[in-house]
């Protein structure tokens, strides 16, 4: 993800707990790891546990919507840049499930029709209307009877918010959003939390970049796990077509380390933000992190440094610093860019920012 792009969406997403974002394969086993890097995030509590249960079922839910109404991609390019879409975010005491799809432009009429019918029912009528569902009455023209649907609205407590986007004369793209109230509690008339608008915004900035995974939140290794279970298994699907896949996973690692080991603290979480995008030929990894002011001098005097140097120099610089005592220069540091620098097939890109009186963002882009 480039730069601009990068920092457009760090600034719509970084006040978030978390944020969570996926466009690709969907899968039971994919749906289970987006449902740990989640479930990761919650801390101990009766209310904790049961507002988990609820998010966790309708993540779930919302997964297999995708599936469900989700038409088979065709072999035009343009269609297949049109891939399923799922985000999770946790915003100002909400957490926001949303899905995209694609589907035929002559279902839009019908999904309008029962999505508005089911808005329209009370929390005891959506029982009701489950029930009778459940006991082989007819809802729609696919699968699952529209049970998926009926449990949205029950189980979030508030309309669902859905949007429609024209991709050509026959297919269009199905978006459809949940909001949980962490308390249980709507808010007043006026404060009912962000639009779908900003979901579909998502979708198409990681599009245009070819994003198939986004997460910004907590870089620890309770969270750092459960990331890379999902990265691998969603790129094994792939793996036979790119014989750099080992070089591929351990820039990942190297990646996500880097924001764990180095990225700054605040709030009691090691925050940062990371993406991947899968082109024809190569992959694009991006992350950002906090960086203290003080440690933004020797940070960029490093980058700088390791940048200018040719593979066989990178190489021998890695060997000194491996043989080097703890009271060397470099103290063992930097192992871990100079891998992910001779690993990248062209020079990474990199960017300080200053964000404030007491740290800066550091960005760091890698093509493998």
């Amino acid at each position: 993800m480039d730069w601009t792009d990068f920092h457009e969406f760090f600034r719509l997403i970084e006040d978030d707990n978390l944020s969570l974002f996926y466009r690709g394969d969907f899968a039971d086993d994919i749906t289970i790891r987006l449902i740990d890097l989640s479930e990761s995030h919650f801390k101990k509590g009766k209310e904790q546990m049961s507002l988990k249960k609820k998010v966790s079922f309708l993540m779930a839910e919302c997964f297999q919507n995708v599936i469900r109404y989700g038409e088979e991609l065709t072999s035009d390019h343009y269609l297949q840049e049109q891939t399923g879409f799922f985000m999770t975010r946790n915003h100002n005491n909400k957490f926001y499930i949303a899905s995209g799809n694609l589907i035929e432009q002559s279902q839009i009429r019908f999904l309008q029709d029962r999505i508005e019918n089911i808005n329209m029912q009370s929390h005891e009528e959506l029982k009701e209307m489950y029930m009778r569902v459940l006991g082989g009455e007819a809802f729609t023209a696919k699968g699952g009877a529209g049970l998926g649907m009926i449990e949205m609205a029950r189980k979030s407590g508030r309309k669902l918010q859905t949007e429609f986007e024209q991709i050509s004369d026959l297919m269009a793209y199905f978006y459809i959003q949940m909001i949980i109230d962490s308390h249980g509690q709507s808010d007043e008339a006026g404060k009912e939390g962000l639009h779908i608008d900003h979901a579909i915004q998502m979708n198409q900035l990681l599009r245009k970049n070819s994003v198939i995974l986004a997460y910004q939140g907590d870089f620890r290794q309770h969270t750092i796990l459960p990331l890379l279970n999902m990265i691998e298994k969603n790129l094994m699907v792939k793996r036979t077509k790119y014989a750099a896949y080992k070089t591929l996973f351990h820039v990942l690692v190297e990646m996500l380390q880097n924001v764990m080991h180095h990225g700054l603290t605040v709030h009691d979480k090691r925050e940062g933000l990371f993406t991947i995008g899968l082109n024809e030929n190569h992959f694009t990894i991006s992350a950002a992190n906090y960086v203290e002011c003080e440690k933004v001098p020797s940070l960029k005097e490093k980058m700088d440094h390791f940048l200018s140097l040719e593979d066989h120099d990178l190489k021998e610089l890695s060997r000194l610093i491996l043989q080097e005592r703890e009271d060397g220069p470099f103290r063992g540091s930097g192992l871990g860019v100079i891998d992910i620098i001779r690993a990248s097939i062209t020079k990474p890109k990199y960017v300080i920012i200053p964000v404030d009186d007491t740290k800066f963002l550091f960005y760091l882009n890698v093509k493998v």
